[in-house]
């Protein structure tokens, strides 16, 4: 959930340098700039924000406090407003149970022929260690940004 304390809703039009790290694809809008846990990071004031909450804020609507934005695409990193929509914290982790187990959270295949996961336990506010299972894909994607990111 959101950083109660961050306004989303003062933060108004969304500067190029905002823009600059939005690689908008056929579908997704995938953000390459700073990344924790899959999704978009962007600081403003020495404050991080959530990029797709940024997002809905300045392009969408405002952003209730009490609930959450979801990716109906499954992309963590996206933020292609049409893809972002408000539920509730009950809707959402209905959404999260009904997740194929065969697939990541980005909606790549997990077990079928050539795919390859790795298997790490990252740490969690509520639970603790948790195992996280990603794909060969994400995995991909993830040293990717990393190696651009680390650039600038």
């Amino acid at each position: 959930m959101a950083n109660a304390s961050l306004d989303y809703n003062s933060v108004g039009e969304l500067p190029d340098r905002f823009w600059d790290k939005v690689n908008k694809t056929d579908t997704c809008w995938l953000w390459t700039g700073k990344i924790d846990d899959g999704y978009g990071r962007y600081s403003i004031n020495a404050k991080y924000y959530l990029v797709h909450r940024l997002v809905v804020a300045s392009l969408k609507e405002p952003v209730n406090l009490d609930m959450v934005v979801d990716h109906i695409c499954k992309v963590r990193n996206c933020c292609n407003p049409d893809h972002l929509r408000q539920i509730t914290k009950s809707e959402n982790s209905k959404n999260r149970q009904s997740v194929d187990p065969g697939y990541c959270v980005n909606g790549h295949p997990l077990f079928d022929e050539g795919s390859q996961t790795h298997t790490s336990y990252r740490r969690t506010r509520h639970n603790g260690e948790e195992p996280s299972i990603t794909c060969r894909v994400c995995n991909s994607v993830k040293r990717l940004i990393n190696a651009v990111v680390k650039e600038d």
